[in-house]
C-alpha cells in the first residue's frame, strides 16, 4: 500500500472541502443563518463562512443566499429585534468593534488604540459578547492593562531648560514591576491573566471598564440579568494559582452577580465547579452546570437552578443529578448523565423546557429537560451524533454528524409532547472516497470489575478477504474524553486509502456515568491499557479481513501516552506508531505542565503543593508511564511535536526520542512551531500525510 504523495496530497485536497457547522441561528422561521468552517489549503488558515438558507412554512427549503467570508469575525451577535449585529473583527494584529444596523455599518471602535484594555476575549473558555435587554448597550470580557512599570532608572526627556519634563500628559507609571511574573491560563490561553467587564455604550460610543470585580478571580461568561440592571457570569478562583484551564471543566469557580455601581455578590459553592449560567425565560431563575471542583479534568455534571437576584437566602436546586452510571428516562430510554460545558446559544423551548446536547457513549445526543420536574426526553436519531444549534419559538435547529458524510441541518417544530417532525434543509453530501464502508459499535465488557464495560468503534470496509486490510488503532486524549461519531478528517484520509481504524473508548471516558471516569484514577498505564488490548482482540475477531500482521498506533496526548505504552508493553503486537505530544513521562510532566493536578491524579493522589513534596507520589507518577517500558520498543516511532506545548511540554518527546535511539530503535521527531493540538492548517497537513507515510512504509514490510 506505497503511495505516491502527489495522491496523499489530492486525497488531502479532496475531504478539505468537507465543511463543517460552527453556528446556526433561526432568525425567523423562513430564514437559518449559519456559519461553517473549512480548511483552506492556499492560505494555510482555518476560513469561516456564513451561509443564509430560506425555507418555505413547511420548513422545504426555496433558496439560498450565497456564502461570503467572515473568517476575519471572532465573535458577533445579532440583537434579539435583529435590527443590531455586532462583531469583534480582527485584521493585522488589531481588534475592532462594529456595530452594524440593517445594511449600514453604525459604529466602528479601534479597541486596540483605545488602549483602555489588552484583548477581547474569543475563546470558548472566557468569552462573552451580549446585547442588554434594551439593546443600547452590549458587555464583552477583555484581558486587564496592567500599569506601565519602567526601570528604578531612567533619563527622562528635557524641556530645554535642563529639566526632565513629560508635559504634564504621561500616564501614572510603576518603578521596578516590569518584570513581575503573574500565571495566565496557560495551553491555547497565552497572555490571558486577569479579566475584566467592559460595557460599550452604543448610543454615547463610548466603553466602562465594570468596577467591583475582585482581584482573586477572573470572570468569564457573562449575561445582562433580564431587566438589564446587572450582570451574572462564571468566577475562577486564581490563588493559590491558575491551572489550565482549556479542556478542564474541574477548576474552582462560583456564580458571581454584580451591578453598574460595583456591588458584587458571590454565591458560597465551595469547592464546587461551575460552568454557562443562563436565565430563565421568565427571569426567575438561573441555570447553570456544577460539579465538585478537583479530581478527573471533565466528570459528570449535575444541572442546578437558583432564584435571582442573588443573595444570602439563595438556594441552590438540583434539576438533573450526577449520574453514577446509567438512569431510565422517559420511553425507557437509558441516560449517561451530562458532560457538556455550555447549551446552545438559544436553548429554551416554551413550559420551561430546556434543550442541551451531551456525550452518551458513541455519540452525542441531544435532549429536552423540563426544569420543573427533571423529566428528561431524548430527541433521537438512530445514525450518529445530533447537535441542538439554536431554538426559537419552539422550532429546533439542529446539525446531524456520521463518520462518513458530511454534516446535515435538520430543523423542526418540538411538540408539547417532546417529538419532533425533523426536515433535512442542507444537501445530503456523499464523500466518493467513504462509498461502500461502515462503521460498528463494539460494547465490551471486563468480567469481575466494578467498571466493567466500555466501547471501541469500528470504521472500514463492510468486508474482504482474510487478513487483508490494515488496521490503525486509536486511543483517545484526555483521558476523560470520548471518540463519538461525528465527521473525523484524519480518520477520513485514512479510510479513504484503505485503512480500517479502531476509535477505543477505554474506562476513563466520558459519556458512560462517572463511575467509570473515576475508576481509571490510580491505574492510568495498566487498566486503560488493558480495555486497548482487550479491543484489538475483539475487533480481529469480529472482523476477520483485519490483518493482525498489519496493526498500527496512533494517539495524541494522552493517547499519545497509551500508544506508546501499547508499544513498549506489546512490542510483538504492533508495527509502527504515531504519537503527537505524548506523555512520556508523568513525574516530569507534574513540574512543567500547566495542568500537574491530573498527573497525581492519575495515579490516585489528591494533589496539593502545601507542604514537604511526597517523593512516593513521583515514583508512582515514574513507574505508571511509557518511559519504563522504552527499552522493551521495536516499533518504529514517530514522534510528532510542538514548540509552544504547555499541556505536555516538548522535553518529554525528546527525552522518549534520544532513549529510543539509543536503544536502536528507528525514531524520527517533527518539531512544529505550535501548541498542543498541532491545529494551523500547514502543520496539521504536514503531521496528518507524515502520519500515513510513516505508517505505510512500516506496514508495507509486514504484508
Amino acid at each position: 500500500m506505497s503511495f505516491e504523495i502527489d495522491k496523499l496530497v489530492k486525497t488531502y485536497k479532496s475531504l478539505s472541502r468537507v465543511s463543517a457547522l460552527t453556528t446556526g441561528q433561526i432568525q425567523s422561521q423562513n430564514i437559518i443563518s449559519t456559519t461553517w468552517s473549512q480548511r483552506n489549503i492556499e492560505k494555510g488558515k482555518t476560513a469561516r463562512f456564513s451561509s443564509t438558507i430560506l425555507l418555505n412554512n413547511n420548513f422545504e427549503k426555496i433558496g439560498e443566499i450565497s456564502p461570503f467570508d467572515i473568517t476575519t469575525e471572532s465573535l458577533s451577535q445579532i440583537a434579539k429585534s435583529g435590527n443590531l449585529k455586532a462583531v469583534i473583527r480582527e485584521n493585522d494584529s488589531k481588534q475592532y468593534l462594529e456595530i452594524w444596523q440593517s445594511n449600514s455599518l453604525i459604529r466602528v471602535v479601534d479597541l486596540t488604540s483605545l488602549d483602555m484594555h489588552g484583548s477581547v476575549y474569543t475563546d470558548a473558555e472566557f468569552r462573552a459578547f451580549e446585547f442588554s435587554p434594551d439593546e443600547k448597550k452590549l458587555i464583552y470580557v477583555a484581558e486587564k492593562k496592567n500599569p506601565k512599570s519602567e526601570p528604578f532608572y531612567k533619563r527622562k526627556k528635557s524641556d530645554g531648560n535642563g529639566d526632565n519634563n513629560d508635559g504634564g500628559t504621561a500616564k501614572p507609571t510603576t518603578k521596578g514591576d516590569e518584570y513581575l511574573f503573574e500565571q495566565d491560563w496557560g495551553e491555547q490561553l497565552v497572555g490571558k491573566k486577569r479579566s475584566i467587564v467592559v460595557q460599550y455604550d452604543i448610543e454615547k460610543d463610548t466603553a466602562q471598564i465594570l468596577e467591583g470585580i475582585p482581584e482573586n478571580v477572573c470572570v468569564a461568561k457573562t449575561k445582562y440579568s433580564p431587566d438589564g440592571s446587572y450582570i451574572v457570569g462564571v468566577a475562577y478562583f486564581t490563588e493559590p494559582r491558575k491551572l489550565g484551564l482549556i479542556y478542564c471543566s474541574n477548576r474552582r469557580s462560583t456564580i458571581f452577580q454584580l451591578d453598574f455601581e460595583g456591588h458584587y455578590y458571590e454565591l458560597n459553592l465551595k469547592d464546587n465547579s461551575v460552568n454557562s449560567p443562563i436565565f430563565t425565560p421568565d427571569g426567575n431563575s438561573l441555570v447553570w452546570l456544577q460539579r465538585r471542583a478537583g479530581g478527573p479534568h471533565k466528570t459528570c455534571m449535575a444541572l442546578v437552578k437558583t432564584s435571582v437576584p442573588l443573595n444570602d437566602k439563595s438556594k441552590v436546586e438540583i434539576i438533573v443529578d450526577i449520574v453514577a452510571k446509567e438512569k431510565i428516562i422517559n420511553n425507557n430510554k437509558l441516560f449517561y448523565g451530562i458532560y457538556n460545558t455550555a447549551f446552545p446559544k438559544r436553548p429554551w423551548a416554551s413550559n420551561n423546557r430546556l434543550l442541551l446536547n451531551t456525550y452518551q457513549k458513541y455519540t452525542i445526543n441531544s435532549y429536552v429537560i423540563d426544569i420543573d420536574t427533571g423529566a428528561i426526553t431524548e430527541l433521537e436519531w438512530p445514525n450518529g451524533s445530533q447537535i441542538i444549534v439554536d431554538t426559537y419559538n419552539d422550532v429546533v435547529l439542529a446539525v446531524r454528524r456520521n463518520f462518513l458524510i458530511p454534516d446535515i441541518l435538520v430543523i423542526g417544530t418540538l411538540t408539547p409532547d417532546n417529538l419532533v417532525d425533523w426536515v433535512e434543509i442542507s444537501p445530503k453530501v456523499e464523500v466518493d472516497l467513504l462509498k461502500d464502508l461502515t462503521y460498528k459499535y463494539l460494547d465490551i465488557v471486563v468480567p469481575e470489575e466494578s467498571v466493567s464495560d466500555f466501547n471501541a468503534i469500528y470504521i472500514g470496509p463492510k468486508n474482504g478477504e482474510d487478513a487483508t486490510v490494515p488496521l490503525v488503532i486509536v486511543p483517545h486524549g484526555g483521558p476523560n474524553s470520548a471518540f463519538t461519531n461525528c465527521f473525523m478528517f484524519e480518520v477520513a484520509i485514512f479510510l479513504a486509502l484503505g485503512y480500517a481504524v479502531l476509535l477505543i473508548n477505554y474506562r476513563g471516558s466520558i459519556g458512560a456515568g462517572n463511575d467509570s471516569i473515576y475508576y481509571l484514577a490510580g491505574k492510568v498505564g495498566t487498566a486503560d491499557v488493558q480495555d486497548c488490548i482487550l479491543a484489538v482482540d475483539t475487533a480481529l475477531k469480529e472482523f476477520p479481513w483485519i490483518n493482525p500482521e498489519q496493526l498500527a498506533l496512533r494517539g495524541g496526548s494522552y493517547g499519545g501516552f497509551l500508544v506508546t505504552h501499547l508499544s513498549g508493553q506489546y512490542p510483538d503486537k504492533f508495527k509502527v506508531v504515531v504519537a503527537r505530544n505524548p506523555v512520556i513521562d508523568i513525574a516530569s510532566k507534574s513540574i512543567s505542565s500547566d495542568i500537574p493536578d491530573l498527573c497525581y491524579v492519575g495515579v490516585g493522589e489528591s494533589y496539593s503543593q502545601v507542604g514537604e513534596p511526597n517523593t512516593d507520589h513521583l515514583l508512582k507518577m515514574r513507574n505508571a508511564t511509557p518511559i519504563m517500558h522504552a527499552h522493551k520498543v521495536t516499533a518504529p516511532t514517530l514522534l510528532l511535536i510542538g514548540s509552544k506545548d504547555l499541556r505536555v511540554p516538548p522535553s518529554q518527546s525528546l527525552e522518549y526520542y534520544t532513549r529510543l535511539k539509543s536503544n536502536n530503535i528507528k525514531v524520527r521527531m517533527n518539531l512544529y512551531e505550535d501548541s498542543h493540538p498541532l491545529g494551523s492548517v500547514p502543520n496539521e497537513m504536514d503531521s496528518i500525510l507524515n502520519t500515513i507515510i510513516w505508517i505505510d512504509d512500516h506496514l508495507k514490510h509486514n504484508k
